[in-house]
């Protein structure tokens, strides 16, 4: 197209045809110009093609994760349930029987469990890899990055906080007057069995019944903190799907 042009101007440029000449040059100017603002069109097409893709990948790549998450999130609530009645139900027991029973060893069993939360996190790896302006919707970006960079963490700590006080205050008391065994058939394969000798140490032991209050009491502080996680993943999660219906229509 360039040489045709060419050849016209030269023509014209022999014939000494200036106006003539005026334009065709315009035009060829224009056509070039016209040409280089479609191809420059076209790269950025396909430059947004490449974020977009990027960005439904690292967005199903964060639901499957908080996927993952709920699911743990939700065994680990469970779990604290286990723990709270397993505090009830020694106390009764204790106050109420002079004698241990195969049951009993089973239940002591869970004073033991500590569940920890291990959030899944390829997905906002591969994010911060590609830098946060990835994600398009500004409400959506601020709420993964709330999650991951402030209530994960957050959550974390009361993790950490129930870790010390098992390690300094629990373990101690219960290797006094526990033997420890592992059992495939027992809750969360922990068989504590205790003497009859010892038992009756440890119901007139007034401390092991206010650790008892205390495990209740830590529990419940992570699990409450815990229920709130789970909102924030399942409120997460609704986003990221109507994003991501949202990307199929665009």
């Amino acid at each position: 197209m360039i040489k045709f042009f060419r050849n016209i101007r030269k023509k014209l440029a022999a014939e000494n045809k200036v106006a003539s000449y005026l334009r065709y040059a315009i035009g060829e100017v224009v056509l070039v110009v016209v040409g280089i603002l479609i191809a420059l069109q076209i790269n950025t097409w396909n430059e947004q093609r490449k974020t977009n893709e990027l960005e439904t990948k690292i967005l199903k790549e964060l639901q499957s994760n908080l996927t993952l998450d709920l699911r743990e999130i939700q065994n680990d609530l469970g779990s604290m349930d286990d723990i709270n009645k397993a505090c009830k139900d020694i106390k009764y027991y204790v106050e109420g029987h002079d004698n241990p029973s195969d049951s009993l060893f089973k239940t002591f069993g869970i004073l033991r469990v500590t569940p920890h939360f291990d959030p899944n996190k390829s997905g906002y790896g591969l994010l911060q890899s590609k830098g946060v302006e990835v994600i398009s919707n500004d409400s959506l970006r601020n709420a993964i990055s709330l999650l991951y960079e402030r209530y994960y963490p957050y959550y974390k700590r009361y993790e950490e906080e129930r870790l010390r006080f098992h390690a300094l205050h629990s373990e101690p008391i219960l290797l006094k007057y526990f033997s420890m065994h592992f059992d495939l058939n027992a809750f969360y394969n922990a068989n504590f069995e205790i003497s009859y000798e010892d038992f009756q140490k440890l119901k007139s032991d007034n401390t092991f019944l206010k650790l008892l209050s205390a495990i209740a009491f830590e529990n419940s502080a992570v699990q409450n903190r815990g229920k709130r996680i789970k909102q924030r993943i399942i409120s997460l999660l609704n986003a990221l799907e109507k994003e991501l219906l949202s990307k199929g229509n665009e």
